[in-house]
């Protein structure tokens, strides 16, 4: 059965992706106030954890007895980690307009690990859908005619936050219904904050903001994590089922053209006819592999009765 749509479950997925395509220049924005990535990470994973830990125990949540569940969390957790961590790295190196796009690249990662798993060839409209991605990014980040550039020190770091992405979208998928969306969230940011400082202490990161004063530096995390997280991942949660995974993930898709065009509003990140038809093979090949299939004609004996 088709979940019902409703205009304002449409609404609220656009502006899930709308919200998120808000984060990537309020990131830009703290790092000028004196933040590091690694700290903005960090403190999000906090503000996720107490929040979604909060909403835990106020539905009195059991934990799941599944041992898959328990066996999928924590690799998702550490491997989620790798999202935000490697994206933020990419835009404290370039422009937020070329990391939000090379994200996208989690299409195709996705229908590649598919087919590893599942050992079948991705049927030909994903296909056409991942090159589409494929071709959008390449055009956006403009890597043919500015291959040398500084602006793309930040690219192969968004590349691997998209795997990352990728690699977190299938193995959670494989949960079934084990946990309720808000014991996920809430494991999930737990794990993924666990894992930072132990990797912070092999790289030397700090993970205390510095530079900003205490006030400051406490509303830029929660300012973040909350719009950045909390909210986008409130309405995905209850609105998603009703708009159902493919009409959700086009509306969703938001999340580029915002990224891009207050990028080059506030930063003055590269905007032309690059990056615009880059965004637009991207959106399309997002939409592809949902668009209605039109039914073959019957041939005129199948129309025929009393065979």
């Amino acid at each position: 059965m088709r979940p019902k749509i409703d205009p304002l479950s449409c609404v609220m997925m656009a502006l899930v992706g709308a919200m998120w395509g808000l984060h990537g220049p309020a990131v830009k924005l703290a790092f000028v106030s004196g933040f590091t990535f690694p700290q903005l990470v960090f403190g999000e994973y906090v503000v996720g954890t107490l929040v979604f830990g909060a909403a835990v125990l106020a539905q009195k949540t059991p934990w799941p007895r599944d041992r898959a569940f328990w066996r999928t969390m924590p690799v998702a957790g550490v491997i989620g980690c790798g999202v935000p961590l490697f994206l933020f790295w990419a835009y404290q190196l370039g422009p937020v307009s070329i990391g939000a796009t090379l994200l996208f690249l989690y299409v195709p990662f996705t229908q590649l690990l598919n087919a590893i798993v599942t050992r079948r060839r991705p049927p030909g409209r994903e296909l056409l859908s991942a090159a589409l991605v494929v071709a959008g990014a390449a055009l956006a980040a403009d890597f043919f005619g500015a291959a040398n550039a500084a602006n793309l020190r930040g690219a192969p770091f968004a590349i691997l936050a998209a795997f990352c992405f990728a690699v977190f979208f299938v193995v959670t998928s494989r949960l079934g219904g084990s946990g309720t969306p808000a014991l996920r969230s809430f494991t999930a940011c737990a794990l993924s904050g666990a894992t930072l400082p132990l990797l912070a202490i092999f790289a030397g990161w700090d993970l205390v903001p510095t530079a900003p004063a205490p006030a400051v530096a406490a509303a830029w995390v929660v300012g973040l994590g909350v719009f950045g997280q909390v909210i986008p991942v409130f309405l995905l949660v209850h609105f998603g089922p009703r708009t159902g995974s493919g009409i959700g993930s086009i509306l969703t898709a938001t999340e580029l053209p915002v990224a891009v065009l207050v990028a080059a509003a506030l930063f003055g990140d590269p905007l032309g006819a690059a990056q615009i038809g880059g965004g637009a093979l991207v959106l399309a090949g997002i939409a592809l592999p949902h668009l209605p299939r039109r039914e073959p004609a019957p041939a005129p004996g199948d129309a025929k009765t009393g065979m």
